[in-house]
């Protein structure tokens, strides 16, 4: 009788352990990636004009593995994040229109939902972008400016940037984060706590290119702030 109950516990055990690895099974199929990927974005947008030097930013739905480009000869470079990538042309496109059609896949290989974009090749852009100084806040080159209005740093360019970035910034005890919004803006943060005070010289050195990548003509931005008051 002991015997019978010993196999009877052991297959009991047995069919446990074989239930659960089953449902194991289900639950590793269930979380696989089987989403197609999509473009979210181009840079110009589709039926929009573009430089016959110039660059094509694309934004996806997700990490990619490879993105391709057809349509005109160029070269694609991938993101850190995977999620962005620009494709560039090689030399000049000729002038008219032009349709690329983008694909790729995911880091779990799923290709990309098809996407295409049409745009209208105008002639090649020389002009070098600059900064917007009017635009800017505060305005590039303004003296006795309030520090107390001042929350941020807003620097405008005078056309649409493919990249801008900060490179060095003064107060050197200043912490701040700089981030660009993908088109005309690089908006500057002051980090734990920090304000401005009376008779201070800020001076943010930037570069960045626009589409077609002609460097940026004025790479010095700088305000000053107002005197003390007596």
């Amino acid at each position: 009788m002991k015997n019978v109950l010993r196999i009877s516990a052991l297959l009991t055990a047995a069919l446990m352990v074989f239930i659960m690895v089953g449902c194991g099974g289900s639950d590793d199929e269930g979380d696989k990636d089987t989403t197609a990927p999509t473009l979210v974005s181009s840079t110009p947008a589709t039926g929009a004009s573009i430089a016959a030097n110039g660059t094509v930013s694309l934004v996806f739905s997700e990490a990619m593995k490879d993105v391709t480009v057809a349509g005109a000869a160029g070269a694609v470079a991938l993101g850190a994040d995977g999620k962005t990538a620009v494709w560039t042309p090689t030399g000049n496109m000729p002038t008219g229109n032009v349709t690329l059609t983008i694909g790729g896949s995911d880091k779990a290989g799923n290709a990309l939902t098809a996407a295409t974009i049409a745009l209208t090749v105008k002639a090649a852009d020389t002009t070098p972008p600059d900064i917007d100084a009017k635009a800017s806040a505060p305005a590039n080159g303004a003296t006795g400016v309030d520090p107390a209005t001042v929350t941020k740093i807003v620097i405008v360019f005078t056309e649409t940037m493919s990249e801008a970035k900060l490179d060095s910034f003064e107060p050197k005890d200043a912490k701040v984060d700089a981030k660009f919004d993908g088109d005309k803006t690089l908006n500057i943060s002051f980090l734990g706590g920090y304000k401005l005070s009376n008779e201070m010289e800020i001076i943010a050195t930037v570069s960045g290119k626009d589409g077609a990548g002609n460097a940026l003509t004025t790479t010095k931005y700088t305000f000053t702030t107002m005197k003390k008051e007596e």
